[in-house]
């Protein structure tokens, strides 16, 4: 039996609910306040979704996990403004492995994350969605994200679906003077957690004077072309 549990949790088919040891394949997400939450950091490969305002700071927040794999491609589906390169080649973002992808329809957007995810060639996607998605759609994203050991980061205003989505992660993020308040709505092998706060300044220390603007990665002012 002993060694039944063992492999169980050896294929991290087990979680002890009561207690916080560190997961495994996680990496650090840069904010230490996050990590803590996240009993590590985050997952390396599989499907992420962040309830967000544009321009609040959710770029500057994954920033060290777009940049942790500089020689994997880093791709923006449906971005709501244009990227601005500028701002990642300061990040020692190699441009020549960006790639924006501008598709003109929802369901086209959702194929080239799943083909980018799982060519093994990406380590980030950010797709961003302004319409409801099925259970379906989410499984072949996490499929393909775990295929290809990407990421997916799914980012949109809020929620429009009633059942829940077989996600990885789910986390809520707001506006806040020193970074952002966080709310984990949904984790494997966890809880979801109260607000709390994630401090930018080590980061961004220029952004408490209020010398960042919300535009850091993309102009949200026009639709990237």
């Amino acid at each position: 039996m002993n060694k039944l549990i063992k492999d169980l949790q050896h294929r991290h088919l087990v979680w002890h609910g009561a207690v916080k040891t560190p997961e495994p394949n996680l990496q650090s997400s840069g904010y230490s306040e996050l990590d803590q939450h996240l009993n590590g950091g985050l997952i390396k490969a599989g499907a992420i979704e962040i309830l967000t305002e544009t321009g609040i700071g959710e770029l500057r927040l994954l920033l060290p996990t777009l940049t942790a794999d500089p020689d994997r491609l880093l791709i923006f589906i449906n971005p709501p403004g244009h990227v601005n390169a500028t701002m990642l080649s300061a990040q020692d973002v190699n441009l020549q492995h960006v790639v924006v992808i501008t598709p003109e329809h929802e369901k086209d957007a959702l194929w080239s994350a799943e083909e980018c995810l799982k060519s093994g060639t990406c380590g980030s996607v950010l797709l961003w969605l302004d319409q409801a998605i099925e259970i379906h759609q989410v499984k072949r994203l996490q499929l393909a994200a775990e295929k290809g050991a990407s990421k997916v980061f799914m980012l949109r205003q809020q929620r429009y679906e009633t059942l829940s989505l077989p996600l990885d992660l789910s986390l809520s993020l707001s506006a806040s003077p020193a970074g952002v308040d966080a709310q984990i709505n949904k984790r494997k092998r966890g809880w979801p957690s109260k607000t709390f706060h994630i401090d930018m300044g080590h980061h961004w220390p220029a952004l408490t004077l209020g010398e960042i603007p919300d535009n850091l990665i993309y102009f949200p002012a026009s639709k990237a072309g």
